[in-house]
């Protein structure tokens, strides 16, 4: 008898979701926490490359999540500190970039919301919460929670009276460069020689590490999920910080505030700055400001309205298994960048405005031509390609449902499978990833076999396609949450709305 990972409705964790991490928002705003955590013994670096996570090459755990302790990355972030006008201790603050608010108490409010949480304006570094599994208590907004075994002595150490208890995680990208090499980057530096850059190449050349592309590869299948979902936090906020190097106002640079979860537009610094900072572009001395001097005296619009900084954004994104109206079958699709014989759920973006329910309604419609009646939800999934929220539901065709190819050109192949034909895939796919090779490779091979196996158009969805000799098809991997969500029909774990003799009931399908 096949065993089965069940996906239940309203309880099923997916990956990239299940962080063990407490993300504590309200102390990204601290300088003296940020400080603390990230120079703690205990804190761990997840580090990326092209937004792909370092992982052990070797060993027991080959393939899984390496990260870097401070130790292994103090130099880097010390050097891009000093590079970009930092002084001192720390690594976050105003008093570190010598940026000052001298305007008195009267000023206090807006120079904090400019410089809460600053950090170098030449790395894309984020703080991404700690790990308290370990700990009796979790910390609480005003309330930290304590580790007495690992704390008793740093109580009495000024230096460390702000050190959290359990285990802090930062993330880190080796591949981001700076829009400009000017002074506060480091004058005359070239790519190549930026601190990160020479950690990458150190870490490229060590036998013990690489770097993982999570969706060309089927090692991650077997991550913990707390890995998985640490990784897709990092590489969402990393990604974010990268391309949001402009301010959407005015065009000025932006830099990094709130330890990597807010951007302000650099002209918000200006009344801050050393005051001879402006005269001082070729000086050896760096400043923190020097690369976002600019030429425009325009008071920036951003600064004037309450949404005068920027934040990271999610997309919401609809993913559903749309169920025939007899609960035989599930609506499945291939679109044209997709390799032969790989299907999917159909999904797409909420738009403004939108209910979930009425998204998914709207997107069937317009993709398929299938008229969808109720809608229920199963589960949500973080999709950090690159800040995705997907949510996943289920949805009832209506009994006339006739799959349509020529409303907005998107899908290529679309039809209703039985779940017979779901049950084989998912009883005997021994490989459920597809790798970089493979995807380069098949579209080109199964278009011919599909041909010379005289298999006729998927596209049609009236059952009466009598081939024999179909092939198998693929659908996504165990990372993906569409591949739950047609598991859970198939298997029956899903709780789905269905019409019994005329009456709308739940009942398990």
């Amino acid at each position: 008898m096949s065993t089965h990972t069940p996906f239940p409705s309203f309880s099923t964790v997916n990956f990239y979701a299940g962080s063990k991490l407490n993300r504590l928002s309200w102390l990204r705003t601290s300088s003296a926490f940020l400080n603390s955590a990230i120079s703690s013994d205990a804190t761990r670096f997840v580090v990326l490359n092209n937004l792909d996570p370092l992982v052990h090459k070797a060993g027991d755990k080959e393939g899984g999540l390496a990260t870097l302790s401070w130790a292994e990355v103090r130099d880097t972030i010390e050097q891009s500190k000093q590079l970009c006008g930092g002084t001192g201790p720390g690594i976050f603050g105003p008093d570190v970039y010598r940026l000052e608010n001298r305007a008195g108490e009267q000023r206090q409010k807006e120079f904090a919301r400019a410089t809460d949480g600053l950090g170098p304006s030449n790395l894309a570094l984020v703080f991404l919460g700690i790990d308290e599994s370990d700990l009796a208590a979790t910390s609480l907004p005003g309330q930290m929670a304590q580790d007495a075994s690992n704390n008793a002595d740093k109580a009495a150490n000024d230096d460390d009276a702000n050190a959290p208890a359990g285990r802090p995680y930062f993330a880190l990208s080796l591949s981001f460069v700076p829009p400009t090499n000017g002074a506060g980057a480091g004058a005359g530096t070239a790519s190549e020689q930026l601190p990160t850059r020479k950690l990458l190449d150190k870490l490229k050349a060590d036998d013990k590490y690489d770097f993982l592309d999570m969706r060309a590869n089927s090692a991650t299948k077997s991550w913990p999920l707390e890995d998985a979902a640490v990784v897709a936090q990092a590489k969402s906020l990393v990604d974010w910080n990268e391309r949001c190097q402009y301010c959407p106002a005015c065009a000025r640079r932006q830099y990094s505030l709130w330890s990597g979860y807010k951007r302000g537009c650099s002209s918000s610094l200006a009344p801050y700055a050393p005051p001879t900072s402006s005269s001082s572009s070729s000086s050896s001395s760096p400043s923190f400001t020097q690369p976002f001097e600019s030429t425009s005296t325009d008071i920036c619009p951003s600064t004037q309205v309450l949404s005068n900084f920027h934040y990271p954004r999610t997309d919401p994104v609809i993913i559903m298994a749309i169920i025939s109206a007899d609960g035989n079958s599930v609506l499945l699709g291939r679109q044209k960048k997709w390799p032969r014989g790989f299907v999917s759920c159909l999904a797409g973006f909420c738009e403004p405005g939108e209910s979930f329910e009425e998204a998914v309604r709207r997107e069937v419609l317009e993709e398929a031509g299938v008229k969808v009646n109720e809608v229920v939800y199963h589960s949500s999934q973080p999709w950090p390609y690159p800040t995705n929220l997907m949510a996943g539901f289920f949805g009832i065709a209506s009994e006339d449902a006739t799959i349509r190819l020529d409303l907005d050109n998107e899908l290529e192949e679309a039809r209703f499978y039985t779940r017979q034909e779901i049950l084989a895939v998912l009883d005997s796919e021994s490989d459920r990833a597809f790798t970089r090779a493979e995807l380069a490779k098949i579209d080109e091979k199964v278009k011919a076999d599909l041909e010379k196996e005289g298999v006729v158009d998927l596209s049609k969805s009236d059952g009466e396609d009598k081939v024999v000799d179909r092939p198998r098809i693929r659908l996504p991997p165990d990372t993906a949450i569409a591949r739950v969500l047609v598991s859970a029909w198939a298997r029956g774990d899903a709780l789905l709305p269905h019409q019994v003799n005329g009456n709308q009931q739940r009942t398990k399908m």
